[in-house]
């Protein structure tokens, strides 16, 4: 027996029909899912909300983030450098921070620049550039010239008005 008749014997129709209906309701569930993608992210992103009878820790700030009182008037406690910086650049400066201790100080430029860039931050060079132009790390004086090290004289404080 060959031919069609080879195929309705071994039932080919039945699996060829359901196999064009698994695929086509495949393809459906998918372009249904791509339609409300937008409403799925939206519920994502309102998560905290929907989620707000359940306790959550409470989140960590960044180590080097102050948040600037709005309680009293500051009073200057030291003479330290304020240096402004909105959070995302607050948030690098974090990173640049942990890759600097695996480093050890004074590190050169070069090294956190390689790092910064293996752990996917962007735009480390723009970073690294506002981060010498404000004073926040500082070229090592002595024999390690070439060598940058952490300013101490200088606390990061979080902008007010977000850039």
């Amino acid at each position: 027996m060959y031919g069609l008749k080879a195929i309705s014997a071994a039932n080919g129709w039945t699996i060829t029909f359901t196999g064009l209906a698994i695929v086509f309701t495949g393809l459906v569930v998918l372009a249904a899912i791509m339609a409300n993608m937008e409403r799925f992210l939206a519920l994502w992103d309102r998560r905290g909300e929907l989620l707000a009878g359940f306790k959550h820790p409470p989140r960590k700030q960044p180590f080097l983030v102050q948040e600037p009182r709005t309680d009293r008037p500051e009073a200057p406690t030291t003479d330290k450098t304020r240096v402004h910086l909105p959070l995302d650049q607050i948030e690098v400066a974090d990173h640049f921070h942990l890759i600097t201790n695996r480093l050890g100080e004074p590190f050169s430029l070069a090294q956190l620049l390689e790092k910064a860039s293996k752990h996917g931050l962007s735009s480390p060079h723009r970073h690294l550039d506002t981060f010498l132009k404000l004073g926040i790390i500082v070229e090592d004086s002595g024999d390690r010239q070439g060598f940058y090290t952490w300013a101490n004289d200088v606390e990061i404080v979080r902008s007010s008005a977000e850039e």
